[in-house]
């Protein structure tokens, strides 16, 4: 088909997809898969001058003190400035598309004893992705202080919690960064969290059922 060009935008009810042909075998490859609701579900990789890719958002969001309830999709969130507990609830699989991504960050470090829970998909039932996983300091000694990471991971079929703890010397401390990503059926977890005060104490964020 000859290329034709269009003076207004192109509409489709359906979604979008590009796509190439092999010459020999008629293969079709879908390099480029748009859905009804305008996510990307496949690509074949984004290009740029800089190999970079710039956001669009012009805020982010102070979750309050005390915070319980939704965090919004597509969305750069500051955590709670006092540190204290509080429960994060991530959109339901039935409001969510392949893309959508929260971010947590913290301009502070957590208080000790308090824990942030963070729950998957928001509803019973809707686990957090298998590997999903939480880099925290071992709390190692002498020079390796603030050096050394543990993990710990989420098996996909039953941790539905992420569970920061806050410890007076290990964190979550500032810069720590949490970035949850939904892949069509799951919401993926990753977390890096630093050490706070003199960073001895090993930190014990887990994901859980809890």
């Amino acid at each position: 088909m000859a290329n034709t060009t269009f003076q207004g935008p192109v509409r489709s009810e359906g979604g979008f997809e590009v796509i190439t042909k092999d010459t020999s075998t008629g293969a079709i490859t879908t390099n480029l898969d748009i859905n009804a609701s305008g996510s990307i579900i496949s690509n074949a990789g984004i290009a740029t001058a800089t190999g970079r890719v710039g956001g669009t958002l012009t805020a982010k969001n102070q979750v309050a003190n005390g915070f319980s309830g939704a965090l919004v999709k597509n969305t750069v969130n500051i955590a709670p400035a006092d540190g204290n507990n509080a429960t994060m609830t991530l959109p339901a699989s039935a409001s969510s598309v392949a893309g959508d991504v929260i971010v947590v960050e913290y301009h502070n470090a957590m208080s000790n004893g308090q824990t942030h829970k963070y729950t998957g998909g928001g509803a019973s039932g809707e686990f957090f992705m298998a590997k999903s996983v939480v880099y925290r300091m071992t709390g190692a000694t002498t020079s390796a202080i603030g050096l050394i990471m543990s993990a710990d991971v989420a098996d996909g079929t039953g941790d539905d919690f992420l569970n920061l703890i806050g410890l007076t010397n290990s964190g979550p401390g500032i810069g720590s960064i949490v970035v949850f990503s939904y892949n069509g059926t799951q919401w993926n977890a990753e977390a890096r969290l630093t050490s706070s005060g003199t960073g001895v104490a090993a930190n014990l964020s887990v994901f859980a059922t809890t």
